[in-house]
């Protein structure tokens, strides 16, 4: 394989619990990647300079190393409230660009720019999208079942124990959304939210979805997204677009970079190891009838279930 000569900048699409990060990760073990990790989280400016527990955000340590007034001086997420916008402020812009200038080859995951493909385009002409995208059930699982660990104090434990009986005996039915997951502040829960007037506008019966329960709101969420990228995705960026699940990546994960190694002219590293790569959690009781009743409801074809739910 030749060598490609040229810098690459790589981005990596998927929604929150989709498995970006790993996959993000499997980029950062290169090390002629530059790898940032959601530069427009909120979580990044709760905790800079200092790195996150999962360590990270050190490219961000390393590109403003010594001057983190310049940082602040940049930094600008993306808020709850501009998660469906289409274009990035100026300040946002200026952010991007100056971690994009700061290496040849460039690889962001973010779970914010599904809807800023134009703009992606426009920064970066000869950039590559990957769409990761997770199995709708398992990514709604994850919203509305999430791990809460152990613990050991007694009392703490009986009530993640009774939380979690009444999340599963509720899980079909619930209308609220978890606190602290946000998805529910994104999402809301009315026909005239944000969500709901772009559900009407593509097409969907908004009215019906978001007075329906949250399950059925979330596989919404997840099926608005996943057709969005797949249609304007190839029409943006053409043959530098591509799309993968999570299931199929953590089946072979070496088999998977090998592909995208290939499709970018560059020679695979054949010392990395893929070892933590794990398989994500299944769905919530993945055979009752009541996902395909769901799914239906969010607006899924019945080809889609199949291939999708």
């Amino acid at each position: 394989m030749t060598e490609s000569s040229q810098g690459q900048v790589l981005w990596i699409l998927g929604l929150l619990h989709s498995g970006t990060t790993i996959f993000w990760k499997s980029f950062r073990k290169d090390e002629r990647f530059i790898c940032f990790d959601e530069p427009f989280t909120g979580n990044l400016g709760c905790t800079f300079p200092k790195n996150n527990k999962k360590g990270t955000f050190d490219e961000f340590q390393r590109r403003f190393a010594g001057n983190p007034s310049e940082f602040w001086s940049l930094y600008e997420p993306i808020e709850l409230w501009q998660e469906f916008d289409s274009e990035f402020s100026p300040k946002q812009k200026r952010y991007l660009q100056s971690l994009l200038d700061y290496g040849e080859n460039i690889v962001i995951d973010e779970t914010h720019l599904h809807m800023h493909l134009s703009e992606l385009a426009q920064l970066t002409p000869n950039g590559r999208v990957i769409h990761l995208y997770r199995r709708a059930s398992a990514f709604a699982t994850s919203h509305l079942l999430p791990s809460e660990g152990v613990s050991k104090n007694l009392l703490h434990s009986s009530a993640i124990s009774f939380r979690q009986r009444y999340r599963k005996h509720s899980f079909f039915s619930r209308e609220l959304f978890l606190p602290g997951m946000r998805r529910g502040e994104v999402i809301g829960a009315h026909p005239w939210s944000k969500f709901g007037l772009l559900l009407a506008e593509a097409g969907y019966d908004a009215e019906r979805i978001m007075y329906a329960p949250a399950v059925v709101r979330l596989l919404a969420y997840w099926l608005y997204h996943y057709r969005y990228l797949e249609l304007e995705g190839p029409r943006v960026f053409g043959n530098q677009f591509a799309s993968v699940s999570y299931e199929r990546f953590a089946d072979a994960p070496r088999e998977t970079m090998f592909t995208f190694y290939d499709s970018i002219g560059m020679t695979p590293p054949s010392t990395v190891s893929y070892a933590d790569v794990y398989r994500p959690k299944p769905p919530y009781r993945a055979r009752d009838p009541h996902w395909r009743y769901a799914a239906h409801e969010a607006g899924f074809t019945d080809e889609e279930i199949e291939r999708l739910l």
